[in-house]
């Protein structure tokens, strides 16, 4: 008798982290940072727990120490950790 091998598992597409390039972190710190000293409203979308998640507020502050930044959304303020970001409007 012989063994037959599994079949190797599919990676699934939608689910994997988008890369980033060195230009698109400069893009998206600038934009971060005009928002902030503007106090205008931005759209970020953050890839977490494998889906894309969006949220539209003003920026209240940023701590790069740490790395996250506090969104308030309406009433509420959101801390979204700044190395999740992958776009911004």
């Amino acid at each position: 008798m012989t063994a037959i091998p599994k079949p190797a598992k599919a990676k699934k597409a939608a689910s994997a982290r988008p890369q980033l390039t060195e230009y698109d972190y400069q893009e998206i710190g600038e934009k971060l940072k005009d928002a902030q000293e503007f106090e205008s409203e931005v759209e970020i979308t953050i890839f977490h727990r494998k889906q894309h998640e969006r949220f539209v507020g003003v920026i209240s502050s940023a701590d790069g120490q740490t790395g996250v930044l506090s969104l308030r959304v309406g009433y509420e303020d959101v801390k979204i950790n700044m190395n999740d970001i992958v776009g911004i409007e």
